[in-house]
């Protein structure tokens, strides 16, 4: 008796037995019954049990299925059908259902109508709000280290004058 094949194999006997094992894993089961008394004991002991519980089944006998349909038939000529109930959202789409360049259309009118909405719009009819004209100028100084940069814009009337220094000349402590 080898424990580990038993431990591995013992599961898979009773499938072994209904022979509803795939066919590599059925030869290593039956590969190992060959070397386990045990395990070969257990599957002759079910195979018999198979045997006996089959012979003691009746045979099943074809069903009467003369008075199925007429009482299927009957059934559905006393039931009434349920109306049926459309979702909310058909009635807000049924003028498109069916035409799907009416609804792709509508979807881009739409979208052409929320751009138009949010569009920014500029003072001046010629120019648009984010690209006024800015004026940028460097000036010079007298000291190397030192630059000063002027942004200004007309339409806005707005002026902004930056100082920058290089940090040379600057002392630390």
């Amino acid at each position: 008796m080898s424990m580990l094949g038993c431990l591995w194999n013992r599961p898979r006997l009773d499938r072994y037995t209904d022979e509803a094992l795939r066919p590599r894993l059925a030869r290593a089961v039956a590969a190992h019954l060959t070397r386990c008394t045990d395990c070969s004991g257990y599957v002759e002991r079910q195979a018999r049990l198979k045997q006996l519980v089959k012979s003691a089944m009746p045979d099943d006998a074809a069903p009467d299925w003369s008075g199925f349909w007429p009482g299927i038939q009957a059934a559905i000529a006393r039931e009434k059908p349920r109306p049926i109930k459309d979702p909310w959202w058909v009635p807000l789409w049924s003028p498109f259902w069916g035409h799907p360049r009416l609804a792709v259309g509508g979807a881009m009118a739409a979208g052409l109508a929320l751009t138009l909405v949010f569009w920014p719009v500029a003072d001046n009819p010629g120019s648009l709000a984010w690209a006024a004209p800015v004026t940028v100028q460097d000036v010079s100084t007298p000291d190397p280290d030192q630059s000063v940069m002027v942004y200004s814009s007309p339409e806005q009337a707005l002026t902004v004058i930056w100082l920058f220094s290089s940090g040379a000349g600057i002392e630390q402590s």
